[in-house]
């Protein structure tokens, strides 16, 4: 018993690495545009279907190169929108939900309803008592690898401590002669190039379909509110949160509940309100 709950908590550890990767754009791009992009599912499943459409080195290149002129697309219209309305986040997020909408529509034209999943292990490897699938395992490190050098790049380049000065106070920055415009653009296309990762290798795991845009940008903006909303980093722990409850509600709750069940837990935690108490804005941790 214990090690089969074991084993269901390192599959949704590893799961979750990837719900982390779409919760680090979600956060970054809140503290530094005060916004959100709720497209970031749709870039994933984008990513996910171009890369099953083409061989895997061409369809993961033009997958992610996709998600980034996407991204690219939703910046400068929220740019536009900024500033012909003031400025209101409820604009750019419904403009970012219309795009997610047609990006979806897109990868059913192209792709079709048949599920989106490509499986190159065949076999799991042992450790100890518990079975570990090997795509897992490279997820866990992409995500690894991904975080240290955004990580780096945040804390210690000019580049990002002029985004970390756009989060803390957008209107010195500019005093500053930082363009801040110029750092929000940057960070859309971040934020499209994790998702594309993210949607990638979702497609290497458990699969993904047209229509799951919706449910894993709600995954990944959980993952932000309940453990990083100002804190890009911690974010990623929340993502790995929610992939150990899904595979433990999975197999052990019935099928409903057990899909309903992350999001259960995502309201709990922020009903408690005890988990998300991030840092001002521009926090590292």
């Amino acid at each position: 018993m214990i090690a089969e709950i074991l084993e269901f908590l390192m599959r949704g550890a590893l799961l979750g690495a990837t719900y982390g990767l779409l919760a680090f754009p979600i956060s970054l791009l809140f503290i530094t545009t005060d916004t959100v992009d709720l497209s970031v599912g749709a870039y994933a499943v984008l990513a996910a279907a171009m890369a099953a459409m083409f061989e895997p080195v061409l369809g993961i290149t033009l997958g992610l190169l996709s998600t980034v002129a996407a991204s690219f697309v939703i910046a400068l219209l929220a740019q536009h929108a900024g500033a012909a309305r003031r400025k209101d986040p409820l604009t750019i997020v419904l403009m970012t939900f219309g795009l997610s909408t047609f990006l979806e529509s897109l990868v059913l034209t192209m792709y079709g309803q048949n599920p989106m999943i490509r499986q190159p292990f065949q076999s799991f490897w042992k450790l100890g008592f518990i079975h570990v699938s090997p795509q897992a395992a490279i997820n866990v490190a992409i995500a690894i690898v991904l975080l240290s050098v955004l990580f780096i790049w945040l804390n210690y380049t000019p580049y990002g401590r002029d985004m970390r000065a756009c989060a803390a106070n957008p209107a010195a920055a500019e005093l500053a002669g930082i363009r801040f415009r110029r750092v929000a653009v940057a960070t859309y296309m971040i934020g499209g190039l994790l998702a594309g990762i993210a949607g990638v290798l979702i497609l290497y795991s458990t699969g993904t379909s047209y229509s799951a845009g919706l449910s894993l940008t709600i995954t990944g903006f959980g993952a932000a509110t309940i453990l990083g909303m100002h804190s890009p980093l911690r974010g990623f722990l929340g993502g790995v949160a929610i992939g150990a409850v899904e595979a433990l509600c999975t197999g052990y709750l019935p099928s409903g509940l057990g899909t309903a069940a992350p999001l259960i837990f995502i309201l709990v935690v922020l009903t408690l309100g005890r988990a998300n108490v991030g840092h001002p804005a521009g926090g590292r941790a």
